[in-house]
């Protein structure tokens, strides 16, 4: 029975909440450590990037625009959230421990604690000014966590989307590669089948 946590115990509920504050802040840098899986898909997407714009104007297939729009599309969508995913947020930090053990401490001490006091109602009041401080402290973790809670649910969401909208792009990038791909094989075929003839004329 001894190691029941009990949630009327302060110091449990402390080592708890500071427990919570540390994993939502971990898994908050996490979360940005993956960002190097994103910037891998765009350093992928933008090899042909520059000729698949090009070739707009000179492939009138008209899946080929539909598959150009819808890239860039998705790209832009995915930015938009890798934009959201990077701007600073307030991470919830811990007031200096002096405020606890000084400032809190000296004023619950002056409204509870008075002269004239038997040692046992003095005990009793230390006891009472130190549950207090320990509610004060909790307070700024529930606090904490309930910011830092918000915060990494927003940036996970920022995250998810900016990769899956980035992932999703492949698709008409494939098909817009392909189309560019099968232009530059027409492209070169033609000017096989059309110097010869050049030569043949030339000759005569």
């Amino acid at each position: 029975m001894d190691n029941v946590k009990s949630f009327y115990d302060f110091d449990y509920i402390i080592e708890m909440s500071e427990k919570r504050v540390e994993q939502y802040t971990s898994a908050y840098q996490l979360i940005l450590g993956r960002l190097t899986n994103i910037i891998l898909i765009y350093s992928a997407l933008g090899i042909y990037l520059v000729p698949i714009i090009q070739d707009i104007s000179q492939i009138p297939s008209v899946f080929f625009r539909i598959g150009v729009g819808l890239f860039i599309v998705m790209i832009i969508v995915s930015v938009v959230f890798t934009i959201r995913l990077l701007m600073p947020v307030d991470i919830a930090y811990f007031q200096m421990s002096s405020v606890y053990y000084q400032d809190l401490r000296l004023e619950y001490e002056e409204k509870i604690v008075k002269p004239g006091m038997t040692e046992e109602q003095r005990e009793m009041a230390m006891g009472k000014v130190n549950n207090l401080l320990k509610a004060s402290y909790i307070d700024e973790l529930i606090r904490a966590q309930s910011n830092n809670r918000s915060i990494l649910r927003r940036k996970g969401s920022f995250y998810y989307n900016a990769l899956l909208f980035g992932l999703v792009a492949i698709v008409p990038y494939v098909l817009c590669v392909g189309f560019h791909i099968t232009r530059k094989i027409d492209s070169i075929q033609k000017v096989e089948i059309i110097n010869p003839q050049k030569i043949v004329t030339c000759n005569n």
